[in-house]
C-alpha cells in the first residue's frame, strides 16, 4: 500500500517510499525540534516532499502511530530484562521503555498540532 511518499510494507511499519527510514522515526526526529523540515531532509538526503508526506501520514493516523509507539516500547522491554544481556554488559545502560514512549507520543502530539496548525502549508499533501 502506498500513499503519496510513504508505504506500509508486510510488517506494518510505514515508511517513506523507496527508503528503510520509518514514519515513526521521522517523527521522533523532527516532533518537538527546531530543526527545519529542509535541512531534515538535507541532512539524510530525502526530498523534503518525503519528509513532509511522513509527518503529514503521521498526523493523520494518530492510533496507528500510537499502536507503532507501545510496539516499539514492548520490543524495548522484552530487551531490557536483565537475563537477556551477557554478563560484560551494565544493565543499568538499558534503554527505558517509559520513557521512550514518553518521549515518542510527545514528538506525535508536536507533529499532530503542527498539522493542525499548518496543514498542507507546512506538510504538504498525503
Amino acid at each position: 500500500m502506498v500513499s503519496a511518499h510513504v508505504e506500509i510494507p508486510v510488517d506494518g511499519e510505514p515508511r517513506i517510499a523507496g527508503r528503510r527510514l520509518p514514519v515513526l522515526t521521522v517523527v521522533l526526529q523532527l516532533g518537538g525540534s527546531t530543526q527545519f523540515v529542509e535541512e531534515y531532509a538535507d541532512e539524510r538526503g530525502l526530498d523534503v516532499a518525503d519528509v513532509t508526506a511522513a509527518l503529514a501520514w503521521a498526523a493523520n493516523h494518530e492510533d496507528w502511530m500510537d499502536r507503532l509507539i507501545q510496539r516499539r516500547a514492548d520490543a524495548m522491554h522484552e530487551l531490557t530484562v536483565e537475563e537477556d544481556y551477557p554478563p560484560d554488559v551494565d544493565p543499568s545502560s538499558k534503554a527505558d521503555p517509559v520513557a521512550f514512549q514518553t518521549r515518542a507520543r510527545r514528538a506525535l502530539r508536536e507533529v499532530i498540532e503542527d498539522w493542525r496548525g499548518y496543514g498542507d502549508n507546512r506538510f504538504g499533501d498525503c
